[in-house]
C-alpha cells in the first residue's frame, strides 16, 4: 500500500514538474543564473537575473562642486570604453537628493568632532538613448565616460 502511494505522489509530482511555468516580470536578457537544474527553490527566490536591453541607464557620480551646472533633460555625450570609435546620447534624468555617502554601508560620523573636509559626490541618472545600431549591446557594468551639455 505504501509503495503505491509513493508512486503514485511521484507521478503527481513529475506531472507538476511538467506543467511548471516560470515568467520574468519583464522582457529582457538573462544576465546572470542563480540557480540548476534540480535545485529546489522557494517562492519569491531569485532564479535569473533580468535587465532589458531597451532600458539602459547611467549613474555618473559628479562633484558637489559641478552638480549647480547639471539640469534635468540635458543632453549628455556618453563614451564607453567597449565602443571607442562611437558616442552614445542621452539625457539627465534625475539628479540625486543626497550625496552619495549619506547611503554608504557606513555613512560618515563626526561624533568625535574631528573634521576633514571632503568634495562629496552627487548621483546622476542619465538615460541612454537607444543606439542606432542594433547590433550594439549597452551591458550593465561597463565603463563609461559621461559629458553633460551645460548652458
Amino acid at each position: 500500500a505504501q509503495e503505491k502511494t509513493a508512486a503514485a505522489n511521484i507521478t503527481v509530482v513529475a506531472s507538476h514538474i511538467r506543467n511548471t511555468q516560470i515568467f520574468a516580470p519583464l522582457n529582457g536578457v538573462i544576465a546572470k543564473k542563480w540557480v540548476s537544474l534540480g535545485d529546489v527553490v522557494q517562492p519569491g527566490q531569485a532564479i535569473f537575473t533580468i535587465y532589458d536591453p531597451d532600458d539602459v541607464w547611467v549613474v555618473a557620480n559628479f562633484e558637489e562642486t559641478k552638480i549647480r551646472n547639471i539640469h534635468e533633460n540635458a543632453d549628455v555625450d556618453i563614451s564607453v570604453d567597449a565602443y571607442s570609435d562611437k558616442v552614445f546620447k542621452g539625457h539627465v534624468d534625475h539628479i540625486g537628493a543626497a550625496a552619495a555617502s549619506q547611503f554608504s554601508l557606513i555613512p560618515p560620523n563626526n561624533a568625535a568632532g574631528n573634521f576633514t573636509k571632503v568634495t562629496q559626490r552627487v548621483p546622476v541618472k542619465i538615460m541612454v538613448d537607444p543606439p542606432e545600431n542594433s547590433l550594439v549591446i549597452l551591458r550593465p557594468g561597463m565603463s563609461v565616460e559621461v559629458r553633460v551639455k551645460v548652458e
